[in-house]
């Protein structure tokens, strides 16, 4: 039997499921599944996808509650779990702030300002919320804008808190704000857990 007859007969999701708990402790498995979870969850559920038990995954889902990663949810049959809006909006702010320049991010800025002004000329009202007050509700071009001027509005924030974290001083260290360089976390892995 020559090298192109001999095939692997086991099952490759398996085995890489495997190596995946060899590698890694519980805790990281419930943690890497629970970043994956944006509808809310049950433990039982994590578990499963973790490769964990139950009462290992409500132990450590609990704890990244506590810390801020998950969000949960008392049904009154139990509780449920999802990754919070804020390690989101936190993975994102340190990929913005990792992959492009102060100058990058100040121009970025201008762009989406000048976008919202554009909206709100367009409708002469101050925000999106002034908007669907007025609409009808089959002006699907105004609920179009509704959507996209909101999404302006929150990549504005996070470009604005990437941008602060050029400042951003914690050990009173001196700062190179110069505007040609990566952010701090450009070479940084692993600080901000997403």
């Amino acid at each position: 039997m020559n090298s192109r007859e001999r095939f692997w007969e086991g099952n490759l999701n398996e085995a890489v499921v495997e190596e995946w708990k060899e590698e890694t402790s519980p805790f990281d498995r419930v943690k890497e599944v629970l970043m994956t979870t944006t509808q809310y969850q049950y433990a039982k559920s994590i578990a499963e996808r973790a490769r964990v038990s139950e009462p290992s995954a409500r132990k450590h889902l609990n704890t990244l509650t506590e810390a801020g990663f998950a969000q949960s949810d008392d049904t009154g049959q139990g509780t449920r779990y999802k990754r919070s809006r804020e390690t989101v909006a936190m993975g994102r702010i340190q990929e913005l702030h990792s992959e492009l320049t102060k100058e990058e991010l100040v121009e970025g800025i201008r762009n989406l300002k000048s976008d919202i002004k554009h909206y709100r000329n367009e409708y002469d009202v101050m925000d999106p919320d002034d908007l669907a007050l007025e609409l009808d509700a089959d002006d699907g071009d105004g609920w179009i804008a509704i959507s996209q001027w909101r999404a302006l509005e929150e990549n504005l924030k996070l470009a604005q808190a990437a941008l602060s974290l050029y400042d951003f001083n914690p050990d009173g260290e001196e700062v190179d704000s110069g505007g040609n360089s990566r952010g701090a976390f450009a070479n940084a892995t692993g600080n901000i857990p997403v």
